[in-house]
């Protein structure tokens, strides 16, 4: 088994599950025993005790085809903090898009339908931490043929990193949906800048319990930048050698779309493939379109079901005209291959495609103040597709502070001066065509990994 180390950082009191807010449905007590589903189509096993290496037991729920559908089939695993008995209530997501009336009561946060997946001959142990052992134990199962699969979406596909370096032998592919990478650079700080809000929201969904739980808000003020102690929870993306289908969305910016893309660039496999989709997080996991990828993708791998797998392009971009218009292009790789435009700021307001005399000397505006922006603006004059990267170059003194936040926005308007609005991660049309931000003294760039498009 391969190595890898991560290092934990300051603890919290975790929130007690009656203390929630808003409140989340409370765990039912273990009781293993075993429950026939959807007319009798599904097995469910709840509370199944799994023994782990150090002699700590993990319990999972286990759903999986009656019999009389499949007697043996491959396995997918899941795994987050989240709850298998669905901690997170729907109401909570009710406009996310998802269609909640096609799915079966038992499809939780994040996660597949076992209704669906176990008359497709599949299965699905939920919340475990220790990833390589439960693989290996689901594959030893009388009911599994031994070929295992790991993730879904978000935290579920967080953690699929974690668990394919250690290189389980049974885990035969992955699916990346909605990712995110490098928890430092997409989520505690990005652009350097910290995401209170955000920690606080995901302490809370995940620091439920009676025990401990790791604080990322004080993680970030004792580690302000990217050091040793973030690293560690950074896995070599380049150990990965599994066949893996990676999915995000452009409206994913704040948190999957860098470090999904970035973590499948590394990926040493020669399987792997990338979409980036014009939709929601969730909703475009449970469209018909999306399931039918899924399928098709554990059906190749897993059940070594001849299909369109291998005719897939390798890359799979949206390239988005409004929020719901869009056009699917095919490529390669990523960054598809594009003219490097560059732009420069003039006084007057405007984006220029040559530096001059109109070129901006300096502009001013107050900070703190909702209405002081700058804004540059460009008129096309034929069609252009923008693809790939944008990098802002600026030089700026601040005049009143030690440090600065800056926030910038790549915003499409139509040809009466409005804005084009596109979808955030998962509920509204709100969110201009891509975002930056970053607090000034993390300006210095990696000159290693920086390239003319993102420097």
């Amino acid at each position: 088994m391969a190595e890898t180390q991560r290092r934990i950082g300051p603890l919290r009191k975790s929130v007690h599950p009656q203390e929630v807010q808003p409140s989340f449905n409370p765990a039912p007590d273990l009781k293993h025993e075993t429950i026939e589903l959807d007319g009798g189509k599904v097995i469910l096993e709840k509370d199944v005790a799994i023994a782990m290496r150090d002699g700590v037991k993990i319990y999972a729920d286990i759903y999986r085809p009656a019999a009389d559908i499949a007697e043996r089939t491959p396995s997918s695993v899941f795994s987050s903090p989240f709850g298998k008995h669905g901690a997170v209530p729907r109401a909570l997501f009710k406009n996310m898009g998802v269609d909640f009336e096609k799915l079966s009561p038992y499809t939780f946060f994040e996660l597949p339908d076992p209704f669906l997946w176990c008359k497709a001959t599949f299965f699905s142990p939920q919340e475990v931490r220790d990833g390589y052992d439960v693989v290996e134990w689901a594959a030893q199962q009388p009911w599994s043929t031994g070929d295992i699969g790991w993730g879904a979406v978000s935290y579920y596909a967080m953690s699929t990193y974690q668990t394919a370096v250690l290189k389980p032998p049974r885990l035969k592919a992955l699916l990346i949906w909605e990712g995110m990478s490098d928890i430092y650079r997409e989520v505690n700080k990005v652009g350097g800048i910290p995401s209170v809000p955000f920690q606080n929201l995901w302490m809370n969904l995940t620091g439920q319990g009676l025990s401990m739980s790791e604080d990322h808000a004080t993680a970030s003020l004792e580690h302000p930048l990217f050091d040793e102690f973030w690293q560690s929870k950074v896995v070599d993306w380049t150990k990965i050698d599994i066949p893996t289908l990676s999915v995000t969305g452009w409206s994913s910016l704040a948190v999957h779309l860098r470090g999904t893309i970035e973590a499948w660039k590394a990926l040493s496999t020669k399987d792997k493939w990338l979409m980036v989709h014009a939709g929601r997080e969730w909703s475009e996991y449970y469209k018909d379109s999306g399931i039918e990828k899924q399928k098709e993708f554990w059906d190749h791998f897993l059940k070594g079901k001849e299909n369109s797998v291998r005719a897939w392009p390798t890359v799979k971009l949206d390239a988005r005209t409004s929020a719901d218009v869009y056009v699917r292009r095919d490529w390669r790789n990523f960054p598809p291959p594009a003219k490097l435009s560059n732009f420069y700021l003039a006084s007057d307001g405007k984006l220029v495609t040559k530096p001059g005399r109109e070129q901006a000397e300096y502009c001013t505006f107050k900070a703190h103040h909702a209405d002081s922006t700058l804004t540059f603006d460009y008129t096309f004059d034929k069609e252009t597709e923008i693809t790939g990267h944008a990098s802002l170059t600026l030089h700026v003194q601040c005049l009143e502070f030690p440090d600065t936040d800056l926030f910038v926005a790549l915003q499409k308007l139509d040809t009466e001066g409005k804005e084009v609005k596109f979808w955030n991660s998962s509920q509204f049309i709100e969110a201009p065509a891509s975002l930056g931000w970053l607090r000034l003294s993390h300006r210095e760039l990696d000159k290693e990994r920086s390239t003319p498009e993102r420097a």
